[in-house]
C-alpha cells in the first residue's frame, strides 16, 4: 500500500528562527502599545492641567468683572481678590499667579503688580502699586498663571480685559 508522498517531522513543524521571529514581533508591539499608553496619559494629564488653568483664569476674571471701576483701581480691594482661592487650582504644581492693574493704551504709569504664589499664598505680595489710577477712563487687567506641570514644565496662560469708568461704584 503506497499512500502518496510523505514528508518528514521537519519539514511541517516551525522552526527555532521562526519562533524567535514571531516572539520578537510581539514584544515590540506590546512595547508600542505601552509606549503609545504612556504618552497619551502624559497628554490627558498636560490638557486636565490647561483646563484648571482656564477655569481659574475664568474665576479671576468673573470676579473681577463683579466690582466697580474704583475697585479695580484700588489695590487693596484687588488684593483681597487674589487672596482667595478659586478652587481649581488643584492640578496645578506650584502654581504662581499675577495680577497686572495698569492704565489701557499707557505703559509709562505704573500699574499695580501682584504676586500670588506658594510663599504667598494668603497674602499676595506687591510688586508695584498706584493709587492714582482711578484719574484714567481705562484700565488695563492682566492675569498671568504660571505652574510646574506634571512632566516638570514650567507652563503659562495669559488673559487680560479692559474696564471703562462706566461702571463707577462707591
Amino acid at each position: 500500500m503506497l499512500r502518496g508522498t510523505t514528508t518528514s517531522d521537519w519539514e511541517t513543524a516551525f522552526t527555532f528562527p521562526e519562533l524567535c521571529v514571531a516572539i520578537a514581533v510581539a514584544v515590540l508591539f506590546g512595547l508600542a502599545v505601552f509606549g503609545t499608553n504612556s504618552r497619551l496619559l502624559v497628554a490627558l494629564k498636560t490638557q486636565k492641567e490647561t483646563t484648571a488653568a482656564t477655569m481659574v483664569l475664568q474665576q479671576r476674571m468673573e470676579s473681577l468683572r463683579a466690582c466697580s471701576f474704583t475697585q479695580i483701581a484700588t489695590k487693596d480691594y484687588v488684593k483681597n481678590i487674589l487672596s482667595t482661592p478659586t478652587g481649581s487650582e488643584g492640578p496645578l504644581g506650584s502654581l504662581s499667579e499675577q495680577l497686572a492693574v495698569g492704565v489701557y493704551g499707557s505703559p509709562a504709569v505704573a500699574p499695580i503688580i501682584l504676586l500670588r504664589n506658594p510663599q504667598n499664598e494668603s497674602s499676595p505680595q506687591e510688586l508695584s502699586t498706584n493709587a492714582n489710577l482711578t484719574n484714567y477712563n481705562l484700565l488695563q487687567v492682566d492675569l498671568l498663571l504660571q505652574w510646574t506641570s506634571s512632566n516638570g514644565r514650567t507652563r503659562t496662560r495669559q488673559l487680560s480685559a479692559v474696564f471703562g469708568k462706566g461702571n463707577i461704584g462707591p
